[in-house]
């Protein structure tokens, strides 16, 4: 594998969670191994959002922050942010056709669009991706 759509749920699992989840921990093997994660720009924002709210609820320090935004900015080096602006219309028609948010919308409508894996630790999303005949990890 070569590349692969990768949500935040997957990277957070990596980041936060103890014990790391299977899935999280396959999915940046793949990346050590050298695939490619690819992530829409929305990425960015759910994962420093999520890491500043783990702090404010007392899971991570301010110097565990500080390494978490050190290590998100060289991962997002070795990524690969998908330029495209998608518009409107299509994560709303997604959303709807799959009853999910928005926001994972965008993940699916990028693997779709690439004909990639996608990389999630939500089920509904999962799901989803399933059904639309994409590999899951």
């Amino acid at each position: 594998m070569t590349a692969f759509v990768l949500d935040a749920s997957t990277a957070l699992g990596w980041m936060l969670d103890r014990p790391v989840p299977a899935r999280a921990s396959q999915a940046r093997n793949l990346i050590i191994d050298g695939a490619t994660p690819v992530i829409p720009a929305l990425w960015r924002h759910e994962v420093a959002n999520a890491i500043v709210m783990a702090e404010r609820r007392g899971r991570l320090t301010s110097g565990q922050v500080v390494t978490l935004a050190a290590d998100l900015e060289d991962f997002l080096q070795a990524a690969e942010v998908d330029p495209l602006v998608v518009r409107a219309s299509v994560l709303i028609e997604t959303a709807q056709r799959t009853h999910l948010t928005v926001y994972d919308a965008a993940y699916l409508e990028l693997a779709l669009r690439r004909k990639a894996p996608l990389a999630t630790l939500d089920e509904k999303l999962r799901e989803a991706a399933r059904r639309d005949g994409l590999a899951v990890i």
